[in-house]
């Protein structure tokens, strides 16, 4: 049942999944981690993007960016990576942590690790590199992970359900009814996000986003209508973004009120992770590139081309970090 959630989770990515497979690590074994490419962006514009592509191994789903490094969970190995971003390579050993490891997020002093398989969160010290205390049981098929104001926030993929974290003890704090349906044989997977007050999650099969009040972790209003199979939300700013994989779109939704913002963006390619900036969002299309979404003008910009198909990606250190598990790379860019 849970393969399955990874399957829907990614979408348009399960051909490329099954071809990766069938390959197995050929020209891809661990005596290529930590490698640095640089390469050049593709595009056309004249002031060129610096591109560093990072060998990290093991299929890297997640990436985060914190304490003594950049944090990224391979789930083909179910370990954890920190790359330098100054020596832009891995260093030390991967730290072992849960079954299937699909999301990861650094705050209140630690690294957090989602472990999807086995139902359980990982905590990780960033400067010791070790692994700390015992993994805590959440809910089923924890998909998600993000820090707010109030704890750490784990979204279940298989129940629908989110649970809170004490920041402080990794304590379970509570957890909410159900957010996000789960069709029979086929449970949602889903994207989350955290800002001030509120915990934003997608629901890809029903095209909406579900508010949470951070204080109660119960629901807000109704669902909000998006575009078709939403699968990754990004909050700052009093602006709430979602990358709807189905229908090639960006809706932008104002946090202050619950309500979309403008008609949605189109976008070229399949939209499949964003990331909130100044000014606007960053947007992983699965084909192969980054693009930035103006806020003020609510247009896309020139895609910046990679060569893979990225999954996820986060802001940090000067940079944009793109994970691919097809490459089994961490792509930085310098916009």
């Amino acid at each position: 049942m849970k393969r399955g959630i990874i399957i829907r989770r990614i979408g348009a990515m399960v051909l490329l999944v099954v071809l990766t497979a069938v390959m197995g690590a050929v020209g891809c074994g661990t005596e290529d981690e930590g490698r640095t490419q640089e390469t050049a962006s593709p595009n056309t514009a004249a002031d060129q993007p610096v591109i560093d592509v990072i060998e990290v191994g093991g299929g890297p789903a997640g990436v985060a960016v914190g304490d003594n490094g950049v944090w990224v969970a391979r789930n083909r190995d179910d370990a954890v990576s920190r790359i330098d971003p100054e020596l832009k390579r891995t260093v030390g050993a991967p730290i072992p942590v849960g079954d299937e490891p699909l999301s990861v997020a650094a705050g209140e002093g630690l690294i957090w690790v989602a472990n999807a398989f086995d139902d359980t969160v990982t905590r990780i010290d960033p400067h010791s590199t070790e692994v700390v205390g015992y993994p805590i049981r959440v809910g089923d098929a924890p998909m998600s992970v993000a820090i707010g104001d109030d704890g750490v926030w784990v979204l279940n993929a298989a129940d629908g359900t989110v649970t809170r974290l004490d920041a402080s003890t990794g304590k379970v704090v509570s957890t909410s009814p159900r957010v996000i349906p789960r069709p029979v044989g086929n449970p949602d997977s889903a994207g989350m996000a955290v800002d001030d007050d509120s915990v934003w999650v997608a629901s890809p099969s029903e095209g909406t986003v579900v508010r949470i009040d951070a204080q109660t972790n119960k629901p807000v209003g109704e669902p909000i209508r998006v575009g078709s199979g939403p699968t990754s939300v990004a909050a700052r700013d009093g602006m709430v973004w979602v990358a709807n994989t189905d229908d090639s779109t960006i809706t932008r939704i104002d946090a202050d009120t619950g309500k979309v913002v403008g008609p949605p963006v189109a976008f070229q390619g399949q939209p499949v992770a964003v990331e909130a900036g100044d000014g606007g969002a960053w947007v992983a299309d699965i084909g192969g590139a980054i693009v930035w979404i103006d806020a003020e003008s609510n247009q896309a910009e020139e895609p910046i081309s990679l060569a893979g198909s990225p999954q996820s990606l986060v802001f940090g250190e000067g940079a944009l970090w793109v994970a691919d598990p097809i490459n089994r790379t961490v792509t930085r860019i310098e916009p």
